[in-house]
Formats: C-alpha cells, structure tokens, sequence
C-alpha cells in the first residue's frame, strides 16, 4: 500500500503513524502511574504494539517497506508469532523457569491478553534486524565457506532432538539448552525448503551478517521485553535454577545471553511455518494453542488481578467502608497508612491493621488473594511474618491448604521468590506508627 503512494504521501503518513504511536505509548506509561484499570494488566500489550510500529516506521524512513503495507502477512505473522512462543510455553510446563503473576481473572480475556502479546514475539525479532539491514550493518560479514552435505542436516536433525530430550528429562540442568536444541530441529527443515532464507545456508556460504544482525535484534527485544515486562502489573516471573538472586528487572543476568539464540530459532520457525499457512494447519495450530492455554492455566498462572471483594481475612463490612471511603483494589489499601485507612473508613485499628496487613500480602510479588488466604489461614498474616518464616515449612503449609484450585502452583522457588521479597520490604519498612483510633464503633460484621 505505502510503496504505491508518493514520496510525499508515504512519509507523511510515517510522520503520522509515529505521533499516534507515540502518544499511545505515552499514555500508557502515565495511565501506568497513576494506576488506571486495566492498564497496569494490559501495560505490557499497550507498550509493546506502538513500539513495534516506532521501529516498523523506522525502517520505512530507510527506505524498506513497512508491515502495516502488507495486511494479511502481517496477521499471518502475529498468529504464527504467538504458535511459536506457545511451544516455549509447552517445554515449559516440564522447565518451570517461569510463571505468571495478576493476569485477568476472567478466562476469556486472560486467554485474549496471552495471545495477543505473544503475537509480538516474531516482529520484536525481525523489525530490529531490519532496521540493522537497512542502516547497512554488517552486509560483508563473512568467514570460510562449506559444502553443507544432506548428513550434516541429518546430524544437526538429530542433535537437535537430542539435546531437548535431554533438556526434557533433566530440567534443572540442561534448561539452556532449549534455546538451541529447537533450532538445531527447525533449520534442517527450513534449509530443504527454502534455502533462501535457511541459516544454515547462510553458514555453509561464510554470510554471517544475517545471523549477527538476528543475534543482536534478539538482544535488544529481549532488553525491550524485560523492561516492559517489569513495568507491568500482569507479568511473569523467572525462577530459573541456580539464578534466582542476581537479576536485572526480572530476568536473570546471564539470562540475558540466551535472547540472541533464541532470535535465530524465531527467524527459523517462522519462516518454516509461515508459508504453509493453510486452512488445515491454521485449525491444528488453533488446537494446539488452546491446550498450551489450558495448560498455562494449570501450570503457569499463579494468580490473577486482586479484587478488593476478595481480601482474605477481612469482613465484609471492613471492605465496604473502604470502599465507601474511596478505596476501590487492593494496591491503594496496601499503599495507604494504617491511620488513613482507620481515619477515612472510620475503622478501628485493629480491622485497619487487619486489612492493610492483608493486602501489602496479597499484593508482593504476585501472591494474589487465594494464596494469601492459606498463608494468613496457616499464621502467616503479614509481610512481616512472611519475611521472618521458612519457605520450605511455608511451601509446605501452602501446598497442603488446597490454594490455587489444585493447579500447580506454587513451586518452592515461587515461595522462594515471595520470602525474599517479604525480607527486602520489611528492612526497607519502618515500624508501622500505631493507629488512631476511630471516633466512631466499628462496622459490624457481614455475612
């Protein structure tokens, strides 16, 4: 569509796609801050789609020709984007290196918000290694030539099933591995089929600029990601073995080396899928999406977005007070002081304390109100008490109260994961002042 149209028409319609981006973009980080419904959910989807049309305009202000030219390659595109990253999340039902805190809690648009956002996946890949294309970066890349042999893609084949098998049966060891065994699996395939965009046939010609460029776009999406991922409500968090200290937003430091091979497999599946786009493999790829989401519901989600209703440990009186006082979620309870909270609700301290303790729980790092239950039911009532606890025995107690609807959460290292965060929060904590006590009796309890 844009390559028909003047020079003149092109860029102006550049010029507006990048202010509409951008003031999507912005509106999403302020709304973001002052915590609007349901941006702090959907901040991660929001961000992302104006930043992928920054970087696509980008490459048309180069002179290359933008997605948004191309509609239905660009759909086939997204939907192949999120098939793939569904895969990563199968493998990821046995690796448990991550899982997902404060999603929607309605099914259907946590299912939506999933999808969409993993349909960013592939275009995150390529838009950055176009813009290295059309900047002119590393076009003479080249090292020694080969004759690349039909057994060396039988080995590569096989070393590729291999290692995730492996990966599959040791977990705890051989995680990183995955970022490479899929690709040792797809490229084979891709080289028989199309050559053209095979780099393995890349390598066998000594053209490394392709596969440099792709290494480092991976790098930067996976920059974009994490940043964007840490900002947001509705996020996951790794618990990858060995590595869950040292960390930068959410992803472990070293973490951030598997990005640029995980590119390399993004560029190969997609373009080993996306040509066969038919009606038959569009209907078994929607089969296969739907169980990964069910899945991902039993393994992965660990809670969804709090609601105020639900607060454990608080009567339903308590709630409608504070709501009436203009509370409406439960991170404004957790942000507010206990004296404001008795004060403005007319709440004795002691159901203030109560419901504050409660939702500073509720809210750390993802633990959501069914887990916060069977903690306050198991004599873990604060952030406090969860800071000075064993996260084995909490492991332990929570595993055994039944929370999470008998889904698989959490793991020891998610509990591990709230322990730490309950530790930094109470050293950075001063002692709560005491309530002020209420003018007024308390509220009577609701059934």
């Amino acid at each position: 569509m844009d390559l028909r149209l003047p020079a003149a028409a092109v860029a102006a319609l550049t010029r507006v796609r990048l202010a509409t981006a951008a003031v999507v973009l912005i509106a999403a980080v302020l709304l973001l801050g002052y915590e609007i419904p349901p941006v702090p959910t959907w901040f991660y989807v929001l961000a992302w789609y104006p930043t992928l049309v920054i970087l696509d305009e980008v490459v048309v202000m180069l002179g290359g020709e933008s997605l948004l030219a191309r509609p239905r390659e660009l759909v086939v595109m997204l939907w192949w984007s999120a098939v793939i990253w569904f895969l990563f999340e199968a493998i990821n039902f046995r690796l448990q290196d991550w899982y997902y805190v404060f999603l929607p809690p309605s099914r259907l648009e946590r299912w939506l918000g999933i999808t969409v956002s993993l349909a960013t996946v592939v275009p995150a890949v390529l838009l950055p290694e176009r813009v290295l294309d059309r900047l002119g970066v590393w076009p003479d890349l080249r090292l020694r030539s080969f004759t690349l042999e039909p057994r060396h893609l039988e080995i590569a084949g096989w070393v590729g099933w291999g290692l995730l098998a492996a990966v599959l049966v040791f977990p705890r060891y051989l995680y990183p591995l995955t970022w490479g065994a899929v690709w040792l699996v797809a490229e084979p395939l891709l080289y028989r089929r199309d050559p053209e965009h095979s780099l393995f046939a890349d390598i066998a010609r000594g053209n490394w600029g392709r596969i440099a460029r792709l290494m480092t776009a991976g790098l930067f999406a996976g920059v974009l990601w994490e940043s964007l991922n840490a900002m947001a409500r509705g996020r996951w968090i790794y618990t990858v073995p060995f590595l869950e200290r040292l960390k930068i937003f959410e992803m472990p430091l070293i973490g951030f080396l598997g990005f640029p091979f995980f590119a390399l497999e993004v560029w190969s599946l997609y373009h080993l899928l996306a040509p066969r786009t038919t009606r038959r493999t569009l209907v078994g790829s929607a089969a296969f999406v739907l169980l990964v989401l069910i899945g991902i519901d039993h393994w992965t989600v660990s809670s969804t977005t709090p609601i105020l209703r639900d607060l454990p440990g608080v009567t339903n009186g308590v709630i409608s007070r504070l709501r009436g006082a203009g509370w409406e979620t439960v991170f404004r309870v957790a942000e507010s002081p206990v004296a404001e909270l008795a004060y403005r609700a007319n709440l004795s301290p002691h159901d203030a304390r109560a419901a504050h303790d409660a939702a500073r729980l509720v809210t750390l790092r993802g633990i959501g109100t069914a887990h916060a239950a069977v903690l306050i039911g198991g004599g873990v009532g604060s952030v406090e008490a969860l800071a000075g606890s064993d996260p084995d025995s909490v492991w332990k107690m929570v595993r055994g109260g039944g929370a999470g609807g008998g889904g698989a959460r959490p793991t020891p290292a998610e509990v591990r994961v709230w322990v730490r965060a309950a530790q930094r929060q109470a050293l950075a904590t001063p002692p709560p002042a005491p309530a002020q006590p209420s003018t007024h009796p308390p509220a009577r309890p609701r059934s």
